[in-house]
């Protein structure tokens, strides 16, 4: 679906040009009506202004994202480190539970656990919206992520 997008203003530039060529080649060989004079340079110039638009709105889209790719690069590192730390906390917490046989403390840690498990919810809310602008950072990021919480899985076995 996105190489249709993407090459509908190609289509519609090539098909301005073709119109343009066609109405000099027919022009050449004979005169043309006013009516169909006017409806050659109509449709060519319709498709070239169409063609033109999208072709400038990809541009600028492309444009946008390659400006803020830097900025944005630096927010992402403070969520990366936010979302390192909470896990590091939440892996204390994991680890204390299971010290922890029958005291009072089990509610405060339930608490704290609550109150990590929301803040990496948000976290992971971040990610998601940081997915849009920089996708390869962000799938980089959550493969690194994984790999020692799988590694964690595979210890408790």
């Amino acid at each position: 679906m996105k190489w249709i997008y993407r090459n509908i203003p190609i289509f519609l530039v090539l098909a301005a040009f073709s119109i343009a060529c066609i109405s000099v080649l027919v022009a050449s060989q004979r005169d043309l009506t006013a009516l169909e004079n006017t409806l050659l340079q109509a449709f060519s110039l319709a498709f070239g202004l169409t063609g033109s638009f999208l072709f400038g709105k990809q541009s600028a889209k492309e444009a946008a994202k390659e400006m803020i790719k830097p900025h944005a690069r630096s927010a992402f590192r403070r969520l990366i480190s936010l979302y390192e730390s909470l896990s590091r906390v939440a892996l204390e917490i994991e680890n204390y539970k299971a010290t922890i046989k029958k005291q009072n403390s089990p509610l405060v840690i339930e608490r704290l656990e609550a109150i990590v498990i929301e803040q990496l919810a948000t976290a992971d809310d971040a990610l998601e919206d940081w997915n849009d602008i920089v996708p390869e950072e962000v799938s980089e990021l959550k493969t690194r992520l994984l790999k020692p919480r799988n590694n964690r899985n595979i210890d408790e076995r």
